[in-house]
């Protein structure tokens, strides 16, 4: 059974009890609000009588010809009716019903109001029956008078009533039944537009298919376009994982074909120094391959701890600079007057993502250029920044450039030996120290990498901890105004 019909069913048969209750609801309301009219009718016919009687006493014999003669008079709204003595003589019955014997004989010397429905087997119908006392003004009991009002035209009504209402509901369930089938069809179509969506990815393998949708932003709305996001991560995780398979296979073909090539060399010519240092590079740069990718896998897979400490950020700036300026002789490398700041995390982490930047900037830096590490503060966080001279990267790369084994120039990324992870490495990290890190950039004139992290503190470092901080002369420049 499809959901349309489901829902269809559903909706129809919360609508049938919805209509049985409410036609059950409102026949009880109208059956008893017509028997309490009828009753008062006849109490009212009831009560002009006992007034008459009341007049004359009822006991008077020579009274109860004119008593008979003013009964006979009154107006009885078509009801029936029997007046009783107490010692059961009848003393009056109207023509349009009469009856020898009491209308409700169990009840013809009742001392208090009784209504009954009783059934009259000679009209073959059920008529209700008051018996209400009679009384003096000194309370003395003198009879009964029964009122009687077939039942006829009331059960005709309700049966009418009730034919009406059947009609009307059966009418009601039909019409909503085929109502409810158009429109859960037009309420499920993008259920059907996706699952023919789905049916045509898995079909043609297409990832790039989206559901096409201009509807309200409701929840099927909203569904869709979790499904078209679905698909799009889909689509660029596809694309990621094949760039992911084709790039590790070239980087591990290159070193493993100049293994190869050098082993051969070595097989016929015996050892050699520049072989085995070609064989040592080669070897270094598959270790550290492995090990990146392994780092990533293990931040992937949530398994990669990471300390939550203290970090003084301007000591591990310092550090950093101390490091880079071993790694090149050709780039000016220089540090910015840091700012005291404090930030809760790993330090080695943090050091490895800083290092990465500054070997970055250095490696595209020409000779004679400039690379410049700063820390500075801003509210409640801490700045990062490196800023080299280098080549630059084009706009169009930068968006990209922290995906994994991302080049924007493969050729001269390839010669410098990068394999396009240390800056997805990078960028993991600080998002891991929930920061940010982004890149400006432009040809020819350089790039500044950018590293946000929160501070743990808001003010200046207490004099007690700046006398704990190595001592280390470092060669400052003045910002640039």
């Amino acid at each position: 059974m499809t959901i349309r019909t489901r829902l269809t069913l559903i909706y129809s048969a919360l609508l049938a009890v919805v209509i049985v209750i409410f036609g059950l609801s409102l026949f009880s309301l109208l059956n008893w609000a017509w028997h309490t009219q009828l009753q008062e009718s006849m109490r009212f016919v009831a009560q002009q009588v006992i007034d008459v009687i009341r007049l004359n006493e009822l006991t008077d014999a020579e009274s109860q010809p004119a008593i008979r003669k003013r009964l006979a008079r009154m107006p009885h709204f078509a009801f029936a009716v029997q007046v009783w003595r107490h010692d059961g003589t009848l003393i009056f019955n109207t023509e349009n019903l009469e009856y020898s014997v009491p209308f409700d004989a169990e009840n013809r010397s009742s001392r208090v109001e009784v209504t009954r429905n009783i059934y009259l087997p000679a009209e073959r119908t059920h008529a209700l029956v008051s018996t209400l006392p009679i009384y003096t003004a000194d309370n003395r009991y003198l009879g009964t008078v029964q009122i009687l009002s077939p039942l006829t035209t009331l059960e005709a009504a309700t049966d009418r009533l009730l034919r009406v209402m059947l009609g009307v509901g059966l009418a009601a369930l039909l019409l909503s039944f085929m109502i409810g089938s158009v429109v859960a069809g037009q309420v499920l179509q993008p259920l059907e537009m996706i699952n023919q969506t789905a049916k045509q990815i898995t079909d043609a393998n297409d990832l790039s298919r989206r559901i096409p949708y201009e509807g309200p932003a409701d929840e099927l709305g909203q569904l869709i376009m979790t499904f078209n996001t679905t698909l799009e991560r889909l689509e660029r995780s596809f694309k990621t994982q094949r760039r992911f398979v084709a790039d590790v296979s070239h980087e591990l073909r290159t070193p493993l074909t100049t293994l190869q090539g050098n082993l051969d060399l070595i097989k016929r010519f015996g050892i050699n120094a520049a072989s085995l240092e070609a064989i040592e590079s080669e070897l270094k740069r598959m270790t550290r391959l492995v090990g990146d990718l392994l780092l990533l896998a293990q931040a992937d897979s949530g398994s990669l701890p990471l300390e939550e400490k203290e970090v003084d950020l301007d000591t591990l700036v310092i550090e950093v600079y101390k490091q880079a300026k071993v790694l090149t002789e050709t780039v000016k490398v220089r540090l910015e007057p840091p700012e005291a700041v404090r930030v809760k995390g790993d330090a080695d982490r943090l050091k490895q993502v800083l290092l990465n930047l500054v070997t970055n900037a250095i490696k595209y830096t020409p000779d004679g250029g400039e690379v410049t590490l700063s820390l500075t503060t801003e509210g409640s966080y801490a700045f990062i920044r490196v800023t080299d001279t280098g080549i630059g990267i084009p706009k169009e790369d930068l968006p990209y450039i922290f995906d994994r084994f991302y080049r924007v120039d493969k050729a001269r990324e390839r010669k410098i030996g990068g394999a396009g992870l240390g800056l997805s490495i990078a960028k993991w990290i600080v998002e891991a120290h929930h920061g940010r890190i982004w890149a400006e950039s432009e040809l020819g004139k350089g790039s500044t990498f950018t590293v946000q992290l929160p501070r743990m503190d808001t003010g200046s470092v207490p004099e007690s901890m700046r006398d704990t901080r190595p001592s280390i002369r470092i060669p400052l420049i003045k910002r640039k105004t």
